[in-house]
């Protein structure tokens, strides 16, 4: 099983080929030569990060969706529209918490994808729609993935919730943060839980207070960044993250081996 970064930059990512952080999870069965691709995130640039790698809309089995900002779901009407006209129908899982699905559909996906050619359509209509609950979490290709909620932005009104990935894989476990505030005292057991650590990181001078700012990761234990990987940043330049004592910082089609 793999994980390779489809791009590793923020929503407002300038470079051309850095693109946004979206990932797709891969695995091939034993005595099976067709792998199955999982797309974590499906963001309005995925159209051009997905074909980088060499994929295309109808390689994807499933996809997770984190929270319902642009850059994680503004390409999924493209792969709803391109998998019903273009590749026969072919239909992909659709995984998000309960929470998200109506919201996803009536303010962000029902404006293109309603009305088609048979007629009024709806979200099941494009995807196998499977609603997850924190509590459960969900399986995958023998891969069990917990759901973490994760404050994103937190408002006197409101929290909006982007939801972290913990896998279990059969040989280590990773912590996928998808986009969270810096919390280290709530993230600090799924730190200590995994053997590798993908962590949303901001770079600049402006500390938005919804993305952990490099120079509030670089306070982690020593532990900590030692097994942590950064992503989701913004084109200022990198400061030297392997001389702070993290793994570094990951790079666009940079693969992961979870075992």
């Amino acid at each position: 099983m793999k994980l390779t970064f489809a791009g590793t930059g923020s929503a407002f990512c300038m470079a051309a080929d850095n693109f946004q952080s979206n990932m797709v999870l891969e695995t091939t069965p034993s005595g099976n030569a067709q792998p199955h691709r999982l797309l974590i995130d499906c963001g309005s640039d995925a159209r051009h990060s997905l074909r980088n790698l060499g994929y295309m809309p109808n390689d994807f089995d499933a996809v997770y969706i984190s929270h319902l900002h642009s850059d994680h779901i503004g390409g999924l009407e493209w792969m709803a529209l391109a998998n019903y006209f273009v590749f026969d129908g072919h239909r992909a899982t659709l995984f998000a918490v309960q929470e998200l699905l109506e919201p996803l559909w009536e303010h962000s996906l029902r404006g293109g994808l309603e009305t088609s050619d048979h007629g009024n359509s709806q979200l099941s209509s494009y995807f196998d729609v499977a609603p997850l609950s924190i509590k459960d979490g969900f399986d995958w290709q023998g891969l069990h993935l917990d759901v973490i909620p994760a404050p994103h932005i937190v408002t006197n009104e409101t929290t909006m919730y982007s939801y972290a990935l913990l896998g279990h894989g059969k040989k280590q476990s990773f912590f996928l943060t998808t986009d969270a505030i810096f919390n280290p005292d709530d993230h600090m057991s799924l730190y200590q839980k995994a053997d590798i650590i993908f962590q949303d990181c901001e770079l600049g001078p402006r500390h938005s207070g919804v993305h952990a700012h490099y120079k509030e990761l670089v306070t982690l234990p020593d532990a900590v960044k030692a097994k942590m990987w950064l992503y989701h940043y913004q084109a200022y330049d990198k400061p030297d993250a392997i001389a702070d004592g993290f793994c570094g910082f990951i790079e666009p089609g940079q693969s992961f081996d979870l075992g």
